[in-house]
């Protein structure tokens, strides 16, 4: 458990000196940068120490840290997604997480999702896990910048989030998800955009995108032009019917 103790006036100002130049999500250089004016590098390096020591920094990961509340105390109030995207700020919030974003996910996520062009890697922090997903440089597209609480994060738009999912899902769970969300959501959805992003992915992304798709009768002839005529795929691990129009195996639960 955290340890606090009561702020001196000399923490509370170093504190706030911190908060006011960089926020509430900071690194160690930006600390460097608050209150380099006031320390040495040897005394700035105990100060640190010092105020990791006593609570008010809290390490994320190396080198970065959160600032607690002042007042609060707490870590609470602080999206998720804005811890998400300093922990790695080339990712954006997808899957999900993104469906909460869009308040078509109604559950409280213990997971973070976001997807990125580097490695895949997971964080723990406070109870909460905060996944990375790796993604081709080439699909990594298709978000956009939101203001949140004061901070900036990158979220997929809807279109993506939806390949997103399909792309790196196959379980049943899964694609009865977004086949739900996607009801909800077909109405908002920007079909050409969907389908321009969809020819970036490959064949079997596609695939699954144009049987969902025929579901809710939605016009489909140009993705359905763009497939190879040849090969398979599965629309889950337990695919065992075939839909000779989009050559994909499914499972009765998803029948047409």
């Amino acid at each position: 458990m955290t340890k606090y103790t009561i702020l001196t006036e000399k923490r509370l100002k170093d504190i706030e000196d911190i908060i006011v130049t960089s926020g509430r999500i900071v690194t160690t250089d930006n600390i460097h940068k608050a209150l380099s004016n006031k320390y040495t590098k040897f005394t700035l390096k105990k100060r640190i120490f010092d105020l990791k020591e006593k609570g008010w920094l809290v390490p994320l990961k190396r080198g970065l840290y959160f600032v607690s509340d002042i007042t609060s105390r707490g870590f609470l109030g602080i999206s998720p997604f804005v811890i998400a995207n300093a922990f790695i700020k080339d990712s954006y919030i997808s899957l999900e997480s993104g469906l909460s974003f869009y308040n078509l996910f109604e559950q409280m996520l213990r997971i973070t999702a976001s997807i990125t062009a580097h490695k895949s890697i997971h964080y723990e922090f406070q109870d909460h896990t905060y996944r990375f997903l790796k993604i081709k440089s080439e699909l990594y597209f298709g978000f956009r910048t939101e203001a949140l609480e004061g901070y900036y994060i990158k979220i997929a738009e809807l279109e993506k989030l939806i390949l997103d999912f399909i792309y790196f899902r196959n379980d049943t769970y899964s694609i009865d998800l977004i086949i739900e969300k996607m009801q909800k959501a077909k109405d908002l959805l920007d079909l050409e955009k969907l389908f321009s992003y969809a020819q970036k992915f490959p064949v079997t992304t596609k695939r699954k995108l144009g049987f969902i798709l025929d579901l809710f009768s939605m016009d489909t002839k140009k993705l359905h032009r763009s497939l190879s005529k040849k090969g398979f795929s599965k629309l889950t691990s337990n695919s065992k019917i075939f839909n000779s129009k989009w050559r994909i195996y499914y499972e009765d639960r998803f029948a047409p």
